[in-house]
């Protein structure tokens, strides 16, 4: 299947792309429920909705009498925004939105999270910055932002979220392992996530690594100590082996640099 440019977005509050002279430009979608029209759409890409499941996505247990014709107005409005009105057709039983391979932003942040996932597991740091770069610059906030739960993205805002996580992760080994010592720009993202997530080993670990090779030792057994204490007293573990290889390096007061992270599988 041909490559596709994008056109569509739920990495954030629905939208639509259009071609620009520098890449896409996102076009918001200002109606509500043309917004939650879309998405129940996008995600069943390619696939038939019913018109029951899109008059629930609309209006829930409140449709109106009027919703079966209501529904088909939506829909008229909803094909003049795209860039080409016969993408969504009407089937038997509902409707399908054609959508091409790269043209959801959520199929293409997922091929660059495996393309990530895979330089980082060999170990190709620049592989790994790019790849991961290529996956954030799609993330504009928090996915399908601005719809309700009830429309059946839980799960996949979820997935998404913890490959956001993990991106970051995969980000840092990099940049650590690539730093060769300029570490000052990584420190503020890493303290932060590590508040954020507090009991996350991974950006402790990293936060350890990037203050210990930036000179600051006692700072990074703090961010040990710390993270032990937590660990053991609300989830009753000891921290996991590449949080104990970080610290020996720590302790060993090893020269900046000579480490390299340790894989996260995902």
């Amino acid at each position: 299947m041909k490559r596709c440019e994008l056109r569509f977005g739920l990495l954030g509050p629905p939208v639509l792309y259009d071609r620009g002279g520098d890449g896409p430009v996102i076009r918001p979608v200002g109606s509500p429920k043309a917004r939650l029209l879309l998405t129940a759409l996008l995600l069943e890409a390619g696939r038939t909705v019913s018109v029951d499941a899109l008059k629930e996505a609309l209006w829930g247990d409140t449709r109106p009498a009027s919703a079966h014709a209501s529904l088909h107005n939506h829909v008229t409005r909803l094909r003049r925004l795209l860039d080409d009105p016969s993408r969504l057709r009407a089937e038997p039983q509902g409707y399908r939105l054609r959508v091409e391979d790269g043209e959801l932003d959520i199929h293409l942040f997922d091929a660059h999270l495996a393309a990530a996932r895979a330089a980082h597991a060999r170990r190709d740091w620049r592989g790994t910055l790019r790849a991961c770069a290529a996956a954030l610059s799609l993330w504009r906030g928090d996915p399908l932002a601005g719809v309700p739960a009830e429309l059946g993205g839980y799960a996949l805002t979820q997935r998404l979220a913890e490959a956001r996580l993990l991106l970051l992760e995969w980000r840092f080994d990099a940049e650590l392992a690539l730093a060769d010592g300029r570490l000052d720009a990584l420190l503020p993202e890493l303290a932060a996530l590590a508040a954020e997530h507090p009991l996350r080993e991974a950006y402790h670990r990293q936060l350890m690594l990037a203050l210990h090779r930036d000179g600051r030792r006692a700072e990074a057994l703090a961010v040990h100590r710390d993270l032990r204490r937590r660990l053991v007293e609300e989830l009753g573990v000891e921290p996991g082996p590449a949080v104990r290889e970080a610290h020996l390096e720590v302790l060993r007061e090893a020269e900046p640099g000579t480490g390299t992270p340790a894989p996260r599988a995902a």
